[in-house]
C-alpha cells in the first residue's frame, strides 16, 4: 500500500539493555587508547589524568558509535563537530593536566615504581579487552537468539500468507479468473480471493496499509471475516459495512484496509470500491478501457459508515482488473510512477489475450519501468459468454 508506515532500523529495534551492553564494549575497548598514552608517557601521568584519559579515550568513541548508528549514511554531518570536540579537549587535558616530571636519573626504587606502573597499564589494557570482548559476545548471543527467533516467526508467517493467499486460475459458468499476489518481502498485506459458484460468486481483492507481520495477521482476519459472511447468505452489498464492523475493533488504530470487489449476483454483476484503486473493465467491442471508482472510505477507520456499490454492465469478452496500488505507484530511479494511464494503456494492448498472458505482460512492463517495493496483486475476471 502506498501509505508509508513508520520505519524503524536495526538499533531502534534493539533493546535498551544490549544497546547499553554495545556501548559499553565500545567504552572498554578503546579506552585502551587512554591506557596507552600513559605507556607512551612512560608512566608519568598523574592519577586523575590518567583516569581523565580513559574516560575521555572510551566516552569519545561512544560518541562516535551513537552518531553513527543514528545518522548511517549522514554519519559525516557529525563526524567534523565530534572531531573538533574531541581535539579541543584533548588540548584541553594536555594543558591542565601534567605528567610527573621526568627523573634526570632512576635508582633501583625509580625503576621498581616504573615497572610497577607499566604492569598495571599492562593489566589495565587487558581486563579493558576483556570486558570489552565480554560485553559484544554477550550482545551477540541475545540479538543472534532474538533474530533467529524472530526469523522463524517470519518463516511461520510466510507460509500462513502463502495457504491464504494461493494462484487462482479456474472458470465458474461463463466467467474465468486468474490473480495472482506478489508481495514485497516476507510477508505481504495484499489479498486476493473468489468465494462462490456459477450462479453467485464474489471476486474481491484488499489491500492492509503497511508491510510485514501485522499486515499479514490484519489480511488474514479480512479473508475470515470476508469466507464468514459470504457464507451467511447476506448481501454482497453488505460486504464492505460488515467487513468495516468487524475490523474496525481488532487492528491497529494507524492501520486501515482498501477494498474492491466484483460480484455476480441474482441481479446482475455489482461492484464496489472503499479507498481502492479503480476497478478497470475492458470492453472486447470497443477495445475501451473504463474505470470504475466509488468515494468510499477505506475499511477499518470508523466504525460504521456508508459503502456504496453499483450494477454494472457486462458482454461476452468483458475483462474486469481488480488490482492494488503496487501496480500504479511503482516508480523509477526518476520518481515517475507507473500510473493508471500506461496501466489502461497495457490492457488495451493486451485484453484479448489470454488471462494468464495478460497477467505476464503487465508484470513485465512494470518491472522494465521500476522496482517492486510494494505488494502487487491483480485479479483478473472475464465473461466467456452469454
Amino acid at each position: 500500500m502506498s501509505t508509508k508506515m513508520p520505519t524503524t532500523t536495526y538499533w531502534q529495534r534493539l533493546p535498551i539493555a544490549s544497546m547499553i551492553l554495545f556501548l559499553m564494549g565500545v567504552f572498554f575497548l578503546f579506552s585502551i587508547t587512554g591506557v596507552a598514552t600513559d605507556i607512551f608517557d612512560s608512566g608519568r601521568q598523574t592519577t586523575e589524568k590518567f583516569i581523565v584519559s580513559i574516560l575521555f579515550a572510551g566516552g569519545t568513541a561512544m560518541v562516535y558509535a551513537v552518531a553513527g548508528f543514528t545518522l548511517r549514511q549522514k554519519f559525516w554531518i557529525a563526524f567534523l563537530p565530534i572531531l573538533a570536540a574531541q581535539l579541543f579537549f584533548s588540548t584541553l587535558i594536555a594543558r591542565y593536566l601534567h605528567n610527573v616530571p621526568t627523573p634526570t636519573q632512576m635508582d633501583s626504587a625509580a625503576i621498581a615504581a616504573l615497572e610497577k606502573r607499566l604492569a598495571v597499564d599492562g593489566y589495565a589494557i587487558i581486563i579493558a579487552t576483556v570486558i570489552g570482548y565480554i560485553c559484544f559476545l554477550v550482545v551477540n548471543i541475545k540479538e543472534g537468539r532474538r533474530y533467529f527467533r524472530v526469523q522463524a516467526e517470519i518463516e511461520l508467517a510466510t507460509e500462513v500468507h502463502r495457504i491464504l493467499v494461493p494462484p487462482i486460475e479456474t472458470r465458474l459458468g461463463v466467467w474465468e479468473f486468474y490473480g495472482r499476489s506478489s508481495p514485497s518481502g516476507e510477508v505481504g498485506g495484499d489479498l486476493i480471493d473468489l468465494a462462490g459458484d456459477a450462479n453467485n460468486w464474489v471476486a474481491y481483492v484488499a489491500d492492509v496499509s503497511g508491510h510485514g507481520v501485522a499486515p499479514g495477521v490484519v489480511m488474514g482476519m479480512v479473508k475470515s471475516a470476508a469466507r464468514m459472511l459470504l457464507t451467511s447468505g447476506d448481501d454482497v452489498s453488505h460486504l464492505a459495512p460488515r467487513l468495516n464492523e468487524v475490523l474496525y475493533p481488532l487492528k491497529k488504530p494507524d492501520m486501515f484496509v482498501t477494498f474492491c470487489f466484483l460480484a455476480k449476483t441474482r441481479e446482475g454483476l455489482r461492484l464496489g470500491v472503499s479507498g481502492h484503486p479503480a476497478i478497470l473493465h475492458f470492453s472486447a467491442r470497443t477495445n475501451e478501457v473504463t474505470q470504475y471508482q466509488a468515494s468510499n472510505m477505506p475499511l477499518g477507520i470508523l466504525p460504521e459508515g456508508e459503502f456504496a456499490s453499483v450494477v454494472v454492465a457486462s458482454e461476452p469478452g468483458s475483462l474486469f482488473a481488480l488490482y492494488t496500488d503496487g501496480f500504479v505507484e511503482c516508480a523509477n530511479a526518476a520518481g515517475e510512477e507507473f500510473g493508471i494511464q500506461r496501466l489502461q494503456a497495457e490492457f488495451q494492448k493486451n485484453g484479448n489475450k489470454p488471462l494468464a498472458e495478460i497477467h505476464t505482460a503487465l508484470v513485465a512492463s512494470l518491472r522494465q519501468h521500476g522496482t517492486q517495493f510494494d505488494d502487487q496483486s491483480l485479479l483478473l475476471v472475464r465473461q466467456l459468454a452469454s
